[in-house]
């Protein structure tokens, strides 16, 4: 009795690897694009959703406050214990910052980071990292410093369409700055690639940001109303220079019409 001829074992050659291969590289270089795009996506909506929140806290505690915007930092006595500032912890001795005077109306501090940056900042007096550089910054034109006047809201010309807060270097967003740095931290993210200058940036975390920015080519704006969008950073600039008169002056914006000034 004779046994059946075995079949021959099948197996792939080494020009079908080679073309698997090939066809899922090519896969690999179409989607790996496009699931990075996808994933920014969800961190832009995720940013705009932190601005949102803080226009709205911005209104709450402008309700609360005589009609009166908050200041970007205030002065508070020399040997304040940090269980008396407003998320507990001292970010620079002597100083409350905005983002520490929204806190109370929504207890969440991690709103004020956005998840597209990288920049990490720890407080001068804290070893605790904080979120005061490299995440967003307040329009210092309607929430100046301490030494300067308030603003009130009846004052605002135009609420709906005037800067509040928005994706920045530091904490204190200033007009000029959406065109040249003026220092480590003072810059628009992605206006190197607008036709800013980021020549005053040397922290290796701040040069990516300042060049390339965080949210395809534009930023994330919470307006005087309290209302969000996302904007070109070339719209932004555009209203910079409006104000820009070729100084960098802080002590205003000298247009008649610009998003910056809430004046005007």
């Amino acid at each position: 009795m004779f046994l059946p001829l075995s079949r021959k074992s099948r197996a792939f050659t080494l020009i079908e690897l080679l073309v698997v291969v090939a066809i899922i590289s090519i896969l690999a270089a179409i989607l790996f694009p496009v699931f990075a795009r996808a994933r920014e996506n969800a961190r832009r909506a995720s940013c705009l959703s932190n601005l949102k929140q803080m226009g709205l806290a911005m209104m709450m505690y402008v309700q609360d406050y005589d009609e009166t915007y908050p200041e970007t930092i205030v002065r508070v006595t020399t040997g304040t214990p940090a269980s008396a500032m407003p998320d507990g912890v001292f970010w620079v001795s002597g100083y409350i910052f905005w983002p520490q005077l929204l806190y109370p109306y929504h207890q969440n501090i991690q709103m004020f980071w956005c998840p597209s940056s990288s920049i990490s900042y720890t407080g001068a007096s804290t070893s605790k990292h904080v979120p005061g550089n490299g995440q967003y910054g307040a329009n210092s034109l309607l929430m100046p410093t301490d030494y300067v006047s308030t603003v009130k809201l009846a004052s605002v010309q135009s609420a709906a369409t005037t800067y509040a807060f928005m994706d920045w270097g530091t904490y204190s967003a200033t007009w000029y700055q959406a065109v040249t740095s003026s220092g480590n931290v003072y810059y628009m993210p992605g206006m190197g690639q607008i036709g800013g200058s980021c020549s005053s940036i040397t922290t290796t975390t701040n040069i990516p940001d300042c060049q390339s920015g965080r949210h395809f080519d534009g930023l994330n704006v919470a307006f005087a109303d309290g209302h969000a969008k996302w904007l070109k950073g070339s719209v932004v600039m555009a209203e910079s220079k409006k104000c820009h008169n070729g100084t960098s002056s802080s002590s205003g914006c000298p247009a008649d019409q610009s998003a910056w000034n809430p004046m005007s």
